[in-house]
């Protein structure tokens, strides 16, 4: 898409900084504004409606800062809000983080793999209908997460709890035979190194740099800025857990927009 000024990501928190961390190894010095929606947090337990609310709000507010191509960098509202932002907003280009894994999925040879997700996304069956209206070939099996989204917020990773939790959950019969694991969440791929270590020769989905190759090939822009940075509720453990985590050390300004 030509003219494009800046690409805009936003998600309820944290995890939509996997997928700019792995767009900036793509697309450095690319001009991006990032909203992380913390006010709202989890989005995975909100209803439909209210994630479609939370989510024009957002896309209007990154529109008027200039983004033109937008990643919906949440699962939740990917699952939640895609469509809607799409029919609301026809003159922006939109990157779900469900349609570029599912492609990838479609590409795989016959197994059987397993997607954690918050209650949203799983109760969607985004993944699962998308992926089987293109091959009956992978058997997907999502299952709801839903106290990973919080214990990685509340600064849990690299205490053994959240590998505790989540070998909790790899142990539902559902996750049984898995071949492959998908972060259904853009939290969740900070959860590689437990999952891996729990899940010997299960090939662990890398989300956020397939999400970032798609982005990359939907940018046709020009210029170079720094990455800028807003939050709808600004905390010290969110501030903490962006510099510790992903080394931004960044003014996060405080933008509460109008629901």
């Amino acid at each position: 898409m030509s003219g494009i000024q800046k690409i805009g990501l936003f998600d309820s928190g944290l995890g939509g900084l996997t997928v700019l961390s792995a767009l900036n190894k793509i697309l450095p010095g690319v001009p991006k504004v990032y909203y992380g929606d913390t006010l709202h947090l989890p989005y995975g337990d909100k209803s439909d409606a209210a994630i479609i609310g939370y989510s024009t709000s957002i896309v209007q507010f990154l529109k008027d800062e200039g983004c033109q191509l937008i990643v919906i960098a949440c699962n939740s509202a990917s699952a939640a809000a895609g469509k809607a932002l799409v029919e609301q907003f026809p003159e922006l280009t939109f990157i779900n983080v469900i349609d570029p894994v599912v492609d990838y999925l479609a590409g795989l040879p016959p197994q059987k793999v397993g997607l954690l997700g918050t209650r949203a996304t799983v109760r969607s069956g985004a993944y699962s209908s998308k992926l089987a209206s293109v091959t009956s070939a992978v058997n997907l099996q999502a299952l709801a997460t839903p106290l990973l989204v919080p214990l990685i917020e509340d600064g849990f990773l690299g205490t053994g709890i959240e590998t505790n939790v989540l070998e909790h959950y790899l142990k539902d019969p559902s996750m049984s035979g898995i071949t492959a694991l998908v972060p259904g969440c853009t939290h969740y791929p900070l959860l590689e190194e437990a999952a891996t270590s729990l899940l010997k020769g299960v090939q662990w989905v890398d989300a956020p740099a397939i999400v970032a190759k798609e982005v990359a090939e939907h940018w046709s822009g020009e210029g170079s800025a720094e990455d800028v940075f807003y939050l709808s509720d600004r905390t010290d453990n969110f501030l903490r857990l962006a510099k510790t985590t992903f080394g931004i050390d960044a003014d996060w300004e405080l933008k509460l927009l109008q629901e």
